[in-house]
């Protein structure tokens, strides 16, 4: 979240292709809401929650393979869910696991806009400044016993190595104590962004994206499938179309 501006990232969990749409659609009136993706189901969704920071999910209750209400149980405390469905019935379970709201389909406008108002509240009053990554154009790492100082526009890519990472910069390797998780989390979600599970790619070094790989210093990574809409939604404002 940016400090001068409230910014919330959300994603849509919804098996219905119009549903995610038009949600997703109605809350694009809201400067302070941005979508980092629509997921048809709840694996896909935690696949990319692991490689980003997610405050909000929008979570339909009756989903293929595992329910909403059975996801929510395993969502960290700091990231709040809403509840979409067409059952009021679930209405009690969703209190008591501590959701933000709980919407019924058709989502009406008036009402969502009170479920958003509601939201924005909530961040308002419990972000704090150590929630807060401040901007900066370098990093300290630590490996070989040292600290390394490494400018983010240097570093082109973050490969997973078990409970290590190997960092690529333009001039060096760095193997750092580290899972692909948390330092994923510690670096700024506006220049760095997951392809897959085993790799986390700086946006400025990228040199191409196709349908199933992204290239970035001549070096070839595969695009995974549940990462592929966030990366394209992340480059989309750079791209120029016909």
């Amino acid at each position: 979240m940016a400090k001068d501006k409230l910014t919330i990232k959300y994603i849509v969990i919804e098996d219905e292709p119009l549903a995610r749409r038009g949600l997703v659609k109605l809350l694009k009136e809201y400067d302070c809401l941005d979508c980092m993706g629509m997921y048809s189901n709840t694996e896909d969704a935690r696949m990319i929650m692991e490689g980003q920071q997610i405050d909000l999910v929008f979570l339909d209750i009756h989903l293929p393979e595992e329910s909403g209400l059975e996801f929510a149980k395993l969502v960290p405390a700091p990231v709040q869910i809403i509840f979409t469905t067409a059952y009021p019935h679930y209405s009690l379970e969703s209190y008591e696991l501590n959701a933000l709201d709980y919407l019924l389909k058709p989502i009406a406008e008036d009402r969502l806009k009170k479920a958003v108002d509601k939201v924005i509240n909530y961040f308002q009053k419990n972000v704090t400044e150590q929630d807060v990554l401040p901007e900066t154009d370098h990093i300290f790492v630590k490996a070989d016993r040292k600290l390394f100082r490494l400018e983010l526009i240097e570093i082109q890519y973050i490969e997973a190595m078990k409970d290590y990472v190997m960092i690529h910069t333009k001039h060096k390797k760095l193997m750092v104590a580290m899972n692909i998780k948390t330092i994923c989390n510690q670096l700024p979600g506006s220049d760095f962004v997951r392809v897959n599970k085993s790799f986390v790619v700086n946006l400025n070094n990228i040199e191409s994206v196709d349908n199933h790989w992204v290239t970035v210093a001549g070096f070839e990574m595969p695009l995974g499938a549940s990462f592929k809409e966030n990366l394209l939604k992340r480059i989309e404002k750079h791209t120029i179309n016909r």
